[in-house]
């Protein structure tokens, strides 16, 4: 599992339903991010992201 810190406020309407807002220097976990139908790709390759932890850094500890 990843995990992922917002580097800035994003926020995501989801059709006919309550706001979704990630803000800035808080921590997601992949799932956060497809519960809001995001594309995490997306927000990092925007900028709006970035991977603090992934379970690849965890085996290897």
């Amino acid at each position: 599992m990843n995990y992922y810190q917002m580097l800035d406020n994003v926020h995501v309407f989801i059709r006919k339903r309550d706001q979704i807002n990630f803000w800035e220097q808080e921590l997601y976990r992949k799932i956060d991010f497809s519960e809001a139908c995001i594309d995490v790709s997306l927000l990092l390759n925007e900028g709006l992201c970035r991977i603090v932890k992934s379970d690849e850094e965890k085996n290897e500890e």
